[in-house]
């Protein structure tokens, strides 16, 4: 295969042991330095660094994990079937563990309306074709606000947690929370798509990682004692978390 092929190359054939044929998307990354296979609730694909890897390559490494492929594609084909096709389009927007309808109307001036009765969140904007950038700042303004809330409840609750260094709201594209040894909590701006109780879950998991910077039994023990609902909550961060929009 060419070099202009791999770089055209956007999917790939997967044959599963059930006689399934699955393509899996390709996405090249100038980030990432290996291979590595990732899915949701839309699809799987897996994550190829620009240089050094050829089509060949790939497909090996894709036969390799044929099982893990099998396994989680019939996993969110479950999924799909409860949450309903109708929660899964992408003219719709998640806040607060609701589903909205999204709408984009181009205005003088900027604004979000939030409408519970219609069912609605309409962006009005100067420019449609920067419309996603709308959308990022809008997420990043309500989960920078509701986390701020959250962990001033959670500290005014158990005065003894430790202190943390400084708070960061941004685009991730693999993980909902993060601490550093620093004490540096860092948010992705899309927690404000999920309902209040994970969202309570996400900064308690992020907190106990000031005292534990791992994921021991004394660990989790911390966790449980600031929310005892823990493992719910951690069920439902898995559901609930691949039904948001993607607008990183």
């Amino acid at each position: 295969m060419s070099k202009e092929d791999n770089e055209n190359l956007s999917s790939l054939p997967v044959h599963l042991s059930n006689g399934r044929i699955l393509s899996v998307e390709v996405k090249r990354s100038k980030r990432a330095k290996q291979l590595c296979l990732k899915a949701n609730i839309f699809g799987l694909y897996v994550v190829v660094p620009i240089i050094n890897y050829e089509a060949d390559e790939v497909m090996r490494f894709l036969d390799i994990k044929k099982e893990w492929i099998l396994e989680t594609s019939e996993y969110y084909g479950k999924l799909r079937n409860e949450c309903g096709e109708e929660n899964l389009k992408l003219n719709t927007i998640s806040f607060l563990g609701k589903r909205y309808n999204l709408r984009i109307t181009k205005d003088f001036a900027a604004s979000v309306i939030v409408s519970d009765n219609l069912d609605t969140i309409t962006f009005h904007v100067t420019d449609r074709r920067r419309c996603k950038d709308d959308i990022k700042r809008w997420y990043l303004a309500e989960t920078k606000k509701i986390v701020s809330e959250r962990i001033d409840l959670i500290r005014k609750k158990y005065p003894n947690l430790p202190a943390y260094n400084r708070v960061s709201i941004k685009a991730q594209h693999s993980r909902w929370a993060s601490c550093s040894k620093n004490g540096n909590l860092n948010f992705n701006l899309l927690l404000a798509s999920l309902p209040v109780e994970i969202i309570n879950y996400v900064i308690i998991h992020e907190l106990a990682h000031l005292m534990e910077l791992n994921h021991s039994k004394e660990f989790w023990n911390i966790v449980k004692l600031l929310d005892p609902e823990f493992q719910h909550h951690r069920k439902l961060l898995h559901k609930y978390g691949l039904l948001t929009n993607y607008v990183q």
